[in-house]
């Protein structure tokens, strides 16, 4: 997509590896080959590209509030082993207009208070035995906002959003205005993990792209559900986003 990533022209600097601890630092406009850490609050990483076969290129450490990410590419590799280079961005916070690929999981939830905005992921891509996803959010997480993103899951395993209740409650996800194509089932809440609630879940006017067996999988849960339409291999084909043969029908 056009308005994710950093500027076409933009002349980035080269770094290795970041690791943040100073609050309030601003990155922009460098090519890091290595992950970047953020072990600080109110740090920003904007307009750059990250490229890593570590477990996470951006990893957001859980104590840490305030992490913006908006406007990097972000890089997987896609070429290590299950359990490295699986996520692309790893911990909570402001997530605003990335391009992220070759990665299992594209962005994966830690903390509360997240938002997720106009973010494209695609070409999923891991070694190993991968269980895809665009976003994850595998439990002890409360509101979250999803909106505007694209996301391409063109394998018949898992989804574009993820949610459930592995690792402790769920409240307040609200997911509005994607485009969502593929996966086994694109949309997942499933509350059938642990004895944990999943609760306020809003899922509405968002163009989906049906996977493997169907739009969405609901279990033990009900979230609210409107506005949803099954047109999204349409919009997809329209916006000539890439391969997306294996969902789109």
């Amino acid at each position: 997509m056009t308005n994710t990533g950093p500027p076409k022209d933009l002349v980035l600097k080269p770094s290795g590896e970041l690791v943040v601890t100073e609050p309030g630092t601003v990155i922009s406009g460098v090519d890091v080959r290595g992950s970047v850490y953020i072990k600080a609050s109110n740090v920003t990483l904007m307009n750059c590209r990250v490229m890593s076969s570590g477990f996470a290129v951006v990893d957001i450490a859980p104590h840490v509030s305030g992490a913006v990410v908006q406007n990097c590419l972000i890089d997987g590799t896609g070429a290590a082993f299950d359990g490295t280079g699986n996520q692309g961005i790893q911990g909570q916070g402001t997530f605003r207009n990335n391009n992220i690929f070759n990665v299992e999981n594209g962005i994966t939830l830690l903390g509360h208070n997240s938002v997720i905005v106009g973010n494209y992921i695609h070409d999923l891509r891991a070694g190993g035995t991968p269980h895809y996803d665009g976003i994850q959010i595998d439990g002890g997480i409360e509101n979250v906002e999803i909106r505007h993103n694209t996301i391409i899951n063109v394998h018949g395993s898992a989804s574009a959003v993820m949610i459930d209740n592995y690792f402790g409650p769920i409240s307040n996800i609200t997911v509005e205005d994607n485009l969502f194509a593929g996966g086994s089932f694109t949309i997942y809440s499933d509350a059938s993990f642990t004895t944990h609630p999943i609760v306020g879940v809003s899922i509405n006017n968002n163009r989906i792209a049906p996977g493997r067996y169907g739009a969405t999988y609901f279990k033990n849960n009900l979230p609210i559900y409107r506005g949803n339409r099954t047109d999204g291999a349409l919009l997809i084909r329209r916006l000539n986003l890439g391969p997306t043969d294996m969902v789109l029908k």
